[in-house]
């Protein structure tokens, strides 16, 4: 297993475990790390997987901290380093330990693979001096995280964001967070709903995952056919079906355009295959994972940004996608649905337009109406930009992370300033 080592071995102020690392579609999460080092704090970052991205994150080259990726905790050959793991912890803590252990067990969510892997970290937190930990995504992280905790006695702080929260059951949901120091929510939506669970037990905080906010830049336009953009992973519950519908009723209205559509994900055939269906060829782009940089080129270049998040059946919903966010920080109207999240940054005629799900007639209104109107997408453009300043710029929410951590014990004051020293990569 390669991973990065401190250069010169010095202590571990806090361990952070996610699901898989990098992935191009949370950036926000490599962001906090970033906010995180350059406010002092030294790192060492877990994941659970290594996800097969094509694409990764600009930003990714400057991330000190060293990474590992948890063993499958199924493997035969993981037996020694679990007796041996469970063996160190045992003399680290004895009865702490024995208890902790006991608690894990009887944990309805336990499983023989999650406690090999929540053994495993927990060893190697104790290794790394028993530093606190903090947790993305309140599934499997949260589980794995929160039995590592107990094992290790540790407090960690839990950061929850969309699918983890809408589809993890309450009663499951409820004892990660009412175990954890402080728990973090980037919309007000999931906020209240971790708060209810936590019953006053455990602090819950709104911290908005936040863009950055840059002039407003125009690229040279030698075309003049409108050009409507969708940046997110092509999965159900952004809703390109229906905006592929949309695409179509516009068509058929009169209108020229461009739709170029920016992502992979399962839905890709299926999207490909509407595309066909509809006879869009002409109208549609998929132009596949792009990166930071050549996102940023596509929203510069760009006259309306649609996206038609959906609520699925069971649950799964988007809490508030930062690609709408980044839009509206490049000026773009944006024309979305009126998902609680989503609600709480678009603001219907003011900083965007909004329809209900799975209803492409009115989603094509919306878009023909900013077609045909520059005024309209002008005002809406800017209501976007001025929305993002007030409330969501990177700048302003990113310290409120490590504010919410210090409050927490989770980070040390003294430790909320400076610059880490340097990491080298070994094998």
């Amino acid at each position: 297993m390669s991973h990065l080592v401190n250069a010169n071995t010095r202590s571990t102020d806090l361990v952070v475990l996610v699901n898989g690392f990098p992935r191009l579609s949370e950036t926000f999460v490599l962001h906090e790390l970033l906010e995180l080092e350059r406010r002092g704090v030294r790192l060492h970052l877990f994941a659970i997987r290594r996800p097969a991205e094509i694409v990764q994150q600009d930003a990714l080259a400057e991330l000190r901290a060293p990474v590992e990726y948890l063993p499958d905790g199924a493997v035969p050959h993981q037996r020694t380093r679990l007796r041996l793991a469970h063996a160190a912890l045992l003399l680290q803590r004895r009865l702490g330990y024995v208890h902790g252990l006991a608690d894990v067990l009887a944990s309805p969510e336990y499983s023989r693979s999650l406690g090999v892997s929540a053994a495993l970290l927990a060893h190697r937190i104790v290794r790394l001096g028993s530093p606190p930990l903090y947790v993305h995504f309140a599934h499997k992280p949260a589980t794995i995280g929160r039995f590592a905790s107990l094992l290790a006695g540790v407090p960690y702080a839990l950061s929850a964001h969309a699918k983890d929260i809408w589809l993890t059951p309450e009663a499951e949901l409820a004892r990660k967070v009412r175990d954890a120091a402080v728990v973090l929510a980037c919309t007000d939506h999931g906020r209240a709903h971790l708060a209810r669970l936590a019953d006053g037990q455990t602090p819950v905080h709104l911290v908005y995952h936040g863009v950055e906010l840059k002039g407003r830049t125009r690229a040279a336009r030698p075309f003049e056919t409108p050009r409507l953009l969708a940046v997110g992973r092509l999965v159900e519950k952004k809703g390109h079906e229906t905006l592929l519908l949309a695409a179509g009723l516009l068509r058929d209205r009169g209108f020229d355009f461009t739709l170029r559509l920016v992502g992979e994900g399962p839905e890709w055939p299926r999207l490909q295959r509407l595309v066909h269906e509809l006879r869009l060829g002409e109208h549609v782009v998929f132009l596949g994972p792009l990166s930071e940089s050549e996102v940023r080129l596509e929203y510069e270049s760009a006259d309306i940004f649609a996206l038609p998040c959906r609520k699925l059946a069971n649950g799964d919903q988007d809490g508030l996608p930062n690609v709408i966010l980044e839009a509206m920080a490049h000026g773009l109207p944006v024309v979305s649905t009126r998902l609680d999240g989503i609600a709480e940054a678009v603001l219907d005629g003011e900083s965007g337009l909004l329809a209900e799900q799975d209803d492409p007639d009115v989603f094509a209104q919306h878009l023909g109406r900013l077609i045909e109107d520059a005024d309209l997408r002008d005002r809406v453009g800017e209501g976007g930009r001025r929305r993002v300043a007030q409330h969501f710029e990177r700048s302003a929410n990113l310290p409120r992370v490590v504010d919410a951590l210090v409050e927490a014990g989770i980070v040390a004051a003294a430790h909320a300033s400076g610059d880490p020293r340097s990491l080298r990569a070994v094998a």
